[in-house]
């Protein structure tokens, strides 16, 4: 054999090995973590980890081969010991894996690094002397402290992207597909022959009868529409066989893309173990259902959510050990995910039995943020005031932190849920825990929308989100107080006009059908759209324009190539809901006069917040002009000098609010204009910097409210 075709052999070798071993190392986590939380005996990691040490071995990988045989002379040090491994043992073992993963991701075999003798050292020193020469590393150095714990989960194996294991059935399964395909090839290229002489036989007649008697002519006609006939019935039959053929092809190659849950829930051990132990708290993750198999799309698409569930369950819903102990519950929390499938729906459910989520918190939290007026708060079941916790900004925790505080976590998970067809809702007890049920559609590859039109855009809703179109002239509109509304099933609904809220006005047709659409409980009105329609649709995510657009979901492609934006029902449920609290402020609280002759420039990338944050200005009597980033704000400082004030958010696309700052304040004419800076971080170091640039006022998003907004503006603009 050639030397650079033996080369490439072992280098294929290798490859294959490294991802065998990332596969083990995944599941080596695992055994340990049950092992150290569940007392569940670690034989499972020895006959891995021995496995594991052979295959090492035999691809060249000797220095993985050598530090797996020391973990393994640890694991059973361990174990001999009958009790369960403490929290150094725990934290050993698992950096012994983090290096065995930095080893294997190494582009060539045989590097020795210091960290991995540094590590062999501390192992040796905790094994009997017999057992540590047994054991012994070439390089070994001086014991080295452990390394710090991330507070941040990841995946603890790499992640493959592109590549899913299939079992051997249903390769087979394919094959015999992909042969009855090629038999129905041979058939059809038998009839075009037939076909073909058919055809010739036609002309040949055609020429040979030109001068023949009418009777002759037509019996001689007679047979070519005969054997056309037969030809169509042949190809009638091949064509329904084909389409069956096509039905198991993809139902066939939807299978290969199935990929065992397990796969996905294995990557959260490990990391929730690290951030219950820097939480000081004491957490089992139990695990159900790992063997349910779901398209590797949406296996893929459901991480995020699931890690913000997980995470957020441990940093605000299980409180830490001495406050368990005190109220009598278990030290150790229990966290858990089941999966199970009904039908075509994949059920998630991620419960824990820690404090729960408190009704109260939530109604005032909703008020202070604008989600909601206290009217609205007060008169609302717990089951809408729970919706509000996935609304985008919504946190209980006001000190923003490493882990939480600013409103994302919660808003993700509703963002990909729905984005996929599906739903989520919560169920929670106050000092008992909370339970999040997640149900989304098997597969990613199809689902369902209703389609329509708004102005000269095209638009979508998840079939899922959509309660029913009803004729606009079956239920009018309703005059009420918090705005316009429509009856519909003895429940009063709030109307939103999709045309304002797209600010698609132009080329909007009559509205003869509304929209019913649902987000959990809650339900909503939508006028302004056309030319409905429902069917089967591949959803793509949105491009990183859109992004930052909290309506926007995913897109459609359509038969003429242009795109469909697919609507969250979620945020159009709060955009109606900010719509009635406006409603209700105008009418509660008239204009004050001091500020009529101001004018305003609000700048936000949140198409909600502009709207939220300029209808409080005008209900002190200012003028408001509105921008989207802060190139989009210069712009229109330059087209009106005369601006008052401007209130900016600091977090924005193009140019941040600490940009805009900085710009304006360049300006020749109008850079003493007072800003006002508006930030969801809401930490000194940000206050400090906005400032320093210019700034005559910062406020904290998370304590945003009208009152306070006006006392801070009203100095900066009230003339004496």
């Amino acid at each position: 054999m050639e030397t650079s075709d033996l080369e490439a052999r072992r280098q294929r070798q290798r490859e294959t090995f490294r991802r065998v071993a990332a596969e083990r190392l995944g599941r080596l986590n695992l055994a340990w973590i049950d092992f150290e939380t569940k007392g569940v005996d670690p034989a499972g990691f020895l006959r891995e980890s021995h496995t594991l040490k052979g295959e090492a071995s035999l691809t060249g990988f000797v220095e993985v081969s050598r530090l797996v045989h020391l973990i393994e002379g640890f694991v059973k040090l361990v174990r001999d010991g009958h009790e369960r491994p403490d929290q150094r043992a725990g934290d050993l073992i698992l950096r012994g894996l983090d290096l065995i993963g930095a080893l294997l991701a190494q582009s060539e075999p045989g590097t020795w690094p210091s960290e991995a003798a540094a590590f062999a050292s501390e192992v040796q020193a905790l094994l009997p002397p017999s057992e540590a020469d047994e054991h012994a590393i070439p390089g070994g150095s001086a014991p080295a402290a452990p390394s710090a714990v991330s507070l941040l989960p990841a995946p603890p194996a790499e992640r493959r992207e592109g590549s899913v294991r299939i079992a051997s059935e249903k390769i087979d399964r394919l094959r015999d597909v992909v042969s009855d395909m090629l038999l129905s090839h041979v058939r059809c290229r038998q009839l075009v022959r037939d076909l073909h002489h058919v055809r010739e036989t036609a002309a040949d007649a055609r020429d040979a009868f030109a001068s023949t008697p009418d009777s002759l002519r037509a019996r001689s006609w007679g047979l070519v529409v005969d054997g056309l006939a037969g030809i169509e019935s042949r190809l009638r039959e091949e064509s329904h066989g084909l389409s069956r053929v096509m039905a198991e092809l993809d139902s066939a190659t939807r299978e290969l893309r199935m990929t065992p849950l397990g796969t996905l829930l294995e990557r959260f051990p490990l990391p929730l173990r690290a951030l219950a132990r820097s939480l000081s708290r004491e957490v089992r993750l139990d695990i159900e259902g790992e063997q349910v198999e779901v398209d590797k799309a949406l296996l893929e698409m459901l991480e995020e959510p699931l890690l913000h569930l997980l995470r957020n369950a441990v940093d605000h819903g299980i409180e830490d050990a001495e406050t368990r102990k005190r109220l009598g519950k278990p030290v150790e929390a229990t966290l858990r995910v089941v999966a199970s499938v009904a039908g075509q729906r994949l059920h998630l459910r991620v419960s824990d039995d820690g404090a729960g989520i408190d009704a109260m918190v939530v109604r005032r939290r909703a008020v202070e943020i604008n989600l909601l007026d206290a009217a609205q708060a007060d008169s609302a079941p717990d089951a809408q005031i729970m919706r509000t916790i996935f609304a985008a900004g919504f946190s209980t925790r006001r000190q923003v932190t490493e882990l939480s505080g600013r409103g994302i976590g919660l808003n993700v998970v509703l963002d990909v849920v729905e984005g996929l067809g599906g739903t989520v809702e919560v169920t929670t007890q106050v000092g008992q825990g909370t339970t999040f049920d997640i149900y989304v559609p098997i597969t990613v590859a199809i689902s369902r929308a209703v389609l329509f039109r708004v102005g000269m855009g095209s638009y979508g809703l998840p079939a899922s989100s959509v309660r029913a179109l009803v004729e606009a002239r079956s239920v009018p509109t309703v005059e009420d107080p918090d705005g316009p509304a429509i009856r519909y099933n003895d429940m009063l609904l709030p109307l939103l006009d999709l045309g304002k809220a797209l600010d698609e006005t132009r080329g909007t047709g009559a509205n003869t059908r509304i929209i019913i659409a649902q987000s959990g409980a809650d339900l909503v009105a939508l006028q302004g759209s056309s030319d409905h329609l429902e069917r089967e649709v591949v959803l793509k995510p949105m491009v990183k324009f859109f992004e930052r657009q909290p309506l926007v979901t995913s897109a459609v492609t359509l038969e003429d190539g242009t795109l469909a934006v697919v609507l969250k029902a979620t945020e159009l449920v709060l955009l109606a809901r900010s719509q009635q609290a406006k409603a209700r402020a105008a009418a509660a609280e008239p204009p004050l006069p001091s500020g009529s002759d101001c004018l305003a420039l609000v700048v936000d990338d949140s198409p909600l917040v502009r709207d939220i944050v300029a209808e409080a200005l005008r209900a002190h009597g200012l003028r408001v002009l509105v921008a989207s980033d802060g190139e989009e704000a210069l712009s229109v400082l330059a087209a009106e000098p005369g601006v008052d004030i401007v209130l900016t958010d600091m977090d924005m696309p193009r140019l941040d609010g600490l940009g805009l700052l900085r710009a304006i304040r360049s300006l020749a004419q109008g850079g003493d204009v007072p800003v006002v800076a508006i930030s969801m971080r809401g930490n000194e170091s940000e206050k400090k910097s906005a400032l320093q640039a210019g700034a005559q006022a910062y406020i904290d998003k998370s304590d945003f409210n009208q009152a306070l907004l006006w006392r801070t503006v009203s100095p900066l603009v009230v003339r004496p």
